[in-house]
Parts: C-alpha cells; structure tokens; sequence
C-alpha cells in the first residue's frame, strides 16, 4: 500500500512537473513574439521616419522646374514630352504635360540643365543652359511652332526678372561668387551674407577655444543671431547652443549658398532671422580641383 501511494504521488508530482514545464514553454513562446513583435514595430517606425526625413531635406536642397506648354496660338497642349538634361552629368528625366498643358520635375538636384519639349504636329523646341538653383522654382514656359519633330527651334534661355511661383525672400550666391569674392584671411564663405539685405556685417564672436572653427556671426532683420538656422545640405549645422556654425565647408567644395530671410518654407522651421543653406559640388564626367595658400 505505502509502494502504490509512493508511485501515486510520484506519477502526481512528474505530471505537475510536466505541466508546470508546458506552461513555462508557453509563457517563454509569447515572450518571444512579443519581442519580435515590437522590434519589427520599431523597425517599421524607424524605415518611415526615414523615408520621411530623407523627403524634407531633399525638398531644402533641391529646386523645382516647371512650365507650361502651348502652341502659336495660345492653347494649352497636353501630351507633350519634356525632357530635362543635366549637362555636366548628363542625367535626363522626362515628363507628359497634362490636360492643362503643364509639367513639374519636383525634387530636382541643382545645376544647368537642356529642356527638350516634343509633340506630333510639331516642332521640337530645346532650350539650353536653364540654371536651376537650390531652393527655387524654375518656369521655363514653351511654345512649340507648327512642323515635324525632324525640326527643331532652339530657344536662348532667358533671366526671369521676376519670381511669380514663391513668396519667400532669398538670395543666393553661387560657386562663381564664392570663388571670385574676397572672403577674408580664413576664407570663410560666411562672409557672403554681408550681401544679403537686412544683415549686419558677418563677425567673429567668442574665444578660441569656443570658436576653434572661426565661424562668423550676424544678425538679419534685426533679430538676434540665435533666431538664425544654419545647414548643410538641408541637415542641420548648428553648434548646441545655436550661436555657432559646426562644419565649415572649404570656398571649393561649395555650389550654392542659400540665404532665406522672410516667408520661409515650411521644411526650414526654427528661425526668426535667416535660414542659411549651403550646398556642395556634386560629381561631374570631368575631373576637376583646386589648390590654393597663404601668402604671408
């Protein structure tokens, strides 16, 4: 009798043992779902942040060519192919114009670029050497001629004298400026927004051992230099206090200086004064550089 309780107790305490083990199996698998669960969560949150920071910035560093297509008589023509070629790389992008006649290349990286507009019934109309700048929308407007597509009109870009698509107030200098333009014994290219209207004359402020990077200061619309937002690339570039440029690129490294000072666009943000922008060369099918030393 005390041999069968022995065994009865055993047989209880394996199967509590088992069934204690099964639980500790199933509270162990949904852990682990859990855990898989939230890193998949988190990576998905990561991915779209992403894609979505990576929108904003190429919205600050890039332009937009758009325009509009009619015939000899004024009429809209919808159908129409625009292809736009950046001459220094040779990257092309095309387009149809809609019911309305126009055509948009948001996101555009900045440089010169050929607009070749084409359609049956008439001739094909290229415009050469449109400059396309960081932070800008571009209309180039075209009228095509009655004729064949074996015929082509080559139209002379023209300076537009007046920005009709934006309402922000920017200035911008580019390479050539920035090369030609006395920029001070460190070559600072912050000493171009002393040609910006509205801002003070650029300065050194701070000690050396602060200001190790020697960027200079200004005010802009009389707000003081704190409300200013300075950037790389469209990625911010501002010491942590705010009153510091971090990274100052080299004159021959830089393609285009961006100076906003009033209607800014909603992707720039934080600022009262200015929003400075610099963009960097990109690579072209030529080799080029520059050298350059001080002669004390």
């Amino acid at each position: 009798m005390s041999k069968l309780f022995d065994a009865s107790s055993a047989w209880r305490n394996a199967g509590g043992k088992s069934w204690k083990g099964r639980q500790a199996h199933k509270t162990s698998a949904r852990g682990g779902f859990v855990k898989l669960w939230r890193l998949s969560t988190a990576i998905l949150v990561g991915v779209i942040l992403a894609a979505f920071s990576a929108v904003v910035v190429g919205q600050a560093m890039n332009a937009t060519l758009l325009g509009t297509v009619t015939d000899a008589s004024g009429a809209v023509v919808s159908g129409a192919k625009v292809t736009i070629t950046e001459t220094k790389t040779g990257v092309s992008r095309s387009a149809t114009t809609n019911e309305d006649g126009n055509y948009e290349f948001p996101n555009l990286p900045p440089g010169q670029y050929e607009v070749a507009v084409e359609r049956d019934g008439f001739k094909k109309s290229i415009r050469s050497g449109v400059d396309v700048l960081v932070n800008s929308d571009v209309r180039i407007n075209a009228v095509l001629q009655p004729g064949t597509n074996s015929e082509t009109v080559v139209v002379t870009a023209e300076i537009p004298i007046l920005q009709t698509d934006r309402a922000d107030v920017v200035e911008k200098m580019e390479s050539k400026q920035v090369t030609d333009l006395p920029l001070g014994n460190n070559r600072n290219f912050q000493n171009l927004v002393n040609l910006v209207p509205g801002a003070t004359r650029a300065h050194r402020v701070h000690s050396e051992f602060f200001n190790a990077q020697d960027s200079l200061s200004t005010e802009v619309n009389g707000q003081a230099r704190l409300f200013n937002n300075l950037q790389i690339e469209g990625v911010d570039d501002n010491e942590r206090t705010g009153l510091l440029q971090v990274y100052i690129p080299p004159a021959e490294a830089i393609q285009t200086v961006d100076v906003s000072t009033s209607n800014y666009a909603a992707e720039f943000g934080r600022a009262g004064g200015a929003v400075t922008n610099v963009i960097l060369k990109s690579g072209t099918n030529a080799f080029h550089g520059a050298a350059y030393e001080f002669n004390r």
